[in-house]
């Protein structure tokens, strides 16, 4: 079932990673059939969540959903890493919009936060610009990349970017720490699973342009 949730000033349409690819034709059919007065003109972020996109299926979405009821897509998002990198090689908007972040109206020097509320499977992968916060693992062979901070709070073992931009003031928050490589601006820090940190609470941040590891701050 593709699920429609209000946030804010818009829309997020839904199409679960688990929803079989024969099913997903008449699940568009009842979304427009039941949510056209909703959706009609609606401004809508369009969210795979893990499931692999290709061409076809963005035409099917764009032909059972988007042209018919005049819709303004504000994002499409994906989890998975290759699916993100042919939406943003087709030149479709893939940041979540201002209406759609917790933090909507962030202070003038302030990171719009991206809270995702799972875990990160290997092939998956998320980029935003400002923080992110993962509320699950980062498993090995997923991808975080922000231009500002990154939390874990669960098992840190993928790859982790913070401040893409250049930001030297980024860190990298991880509950449990089992990571083998951090990056942070355009610095790269490699560990290695003798190092005292490995399976704990850790924080990776700059001192003089070098890449050191610390304590989880105590609460």
């Amino acid at each position: 079932m593709i699920q429609l949730k209000g946030m804010g000033g818009g829309l997020r349409c839904i199409i679960p990673e688990g929803l079989p690819d024969s099913d997903i034709p008449s699940a568009l059919d009842d979304l427009v059939s039941q949510g056209e007065q909703v959706l009609k003109g609606a401004e809508l972020v369009v969210d795979f969540e893990g499931r692999r996109v290709d061409g076809d299926l963005l035409c099917l979405v764009m032909k059972r959903l988007i042209w018919p009821l005049g819709i303004k897509v504000a994002a499409w998002r994906s989890l998975h890493g290759e699916s993100l990198d042919l939406l943003k090689g087709a030149g479709l908007p893939v940041e979540e919009p201002r209406f759609s972040l917790p933090n909507r109206q962030p202070q003038p020097g302030q990171l719009p936060v991206m809270r995702l509320r799972r875990s990160l499977r290997s092939g998956q992968k998320v980029e935003h610009r400002g923080d992110v916060i993962v509320e699950g693992n980062v498993n090995d062979g997923a991808e975080v990349l922000a231009e500002g901070s990154v939390v874990v709070l669960g098992r840190l073992q993928g790859l982790v970017h913070a401040g893409t931009g250049g930001d030297e003031e980024a860190a990298v928050y991880a509950r449990v720490f089992e990571a083998p490589q951090v990056r942070i601006g355009f610095k790269v820090g490699s560990m290695d699973r003798s190092d005292p940190w490995w399976g704990m609470p850790a924080v990776v941040s700059l001192e003089d342009g070098a890449v050191v590891v610390s304590q989880w701050p105590q609460v």
